[in-house]
């Protein structure tokens, strides 16, 4: 099946893969230490092609990258023989949609941006994270890398009576058509089993619109966070019909999920 290869096993560095992958029909998303590839339409790929590319990545010497995630329908990942064999299976997550219409969402909760590495925010986040703040500031820090112009205006904080409740950093996706995404969000412990989370998305979703001039908004959550499901919904989302495999590959040997990743809780 892979005869048409023979004579690409050059050295090919991992810009050169995540180039010939984007050429393939799959998107990814290089951070600090770990990259992030989805394919979310199956018709747009050549199997066997997107098969051999993503293990030439898994086979690569590159000290720097400690983790490659992989999100995909059952569907394609059946047909990836050789990625299935060496990746492990972490979860199943479901997407939903939405499609900005002019005018949509114009109010919206009390919200503040803040800075994106100073003392407070990093404080903030981390008590509604539940990190540690070395790990919080490694986690902004790996943010910034991924977007780095856009970063500095992500940092959105949902203010309850002039107090910080909770946090979302909207986006828009790189090489996505104007698409918009939450590259995390979070309610403060303090806060949390009051309803707030309808409203911190949805200033999320509100600032997509008309600060980063979104055409459309993907979200994507882990199956069984029915509380997220039930938000996103609820501000509107439809979901969509296929549901995508989380994998993973650690060139460390462990593939324990942490927070210090891309989710929307």
């Amino acid at each position: 099946m892979a005869i048409f290869f023979i004579g690409l096993m050059e050295v090919i560095t991992v810009d050169e893969l995540l180039k010939d992958l984007k050429e393939a029909g799959v998107h990814s998303i290089k951070g600090d230490s770990e990259i992030i590839l989805e394919i979310f339409q199956d018709e747009r790929i050549s199997p066997n092609k997107v098969d051999y590319l993503i293990n030439r990545l898994l086979t690569l010497d590159e000290s720097r990258i400690k983790k490659v995630k992989l999100e995909c329908t059952q569907g394609t990942l059946d047909k990836l023989m050789l990625t299935r064999g060496k990746m492990k299976v972490i979860g199943e997550r479901v997407i939903f949609k939405k499609s900005f219409a002019k005018c949509e969402i114009e109010k919206v909760p009390h919200y503040e941006v803040w800075p994106l590495l100073n003392k407070s925010s990093v404080i903030f986040l981390s008590e509604v994270m539940n990190l540690t703040y070395e790990q919080t500031e490694k986690f902004l820090k790996s943010m910034e890398t991924e977007l780095p112009e856009q970063a500095d205006k992500m940092f959105t904080v949902y203010t309850v009576n002039s107090e910080p409740a909770g946090a979302v950093f909207p986006h828009l996706e790189p090489d996505r058509d104007q698409e918009g995404r939450m590259f995390w969000i979070g309610i403060h412990p303090d806060f949390k089993g009051k309803g707030h989370g309808k409203n911190l998305h949805l200033i999320g979703l509100h600032r997509l619109q008309y600060d980063f001039k979104a055409e459309k908004y993907l979200g994507a959550t882990r199956a069984d966070n029915a509380a997220m499901r039930k938000i996103m919904e609820a501000n509107g989302c439809t979901q969509d019909s296929n549901s995508v495999m989380s994998l993973v590959y650690s060139f460390s040997g462990c593939c324990k999920k942490t927070q210090l990743e891309r989710s929307e809780q």
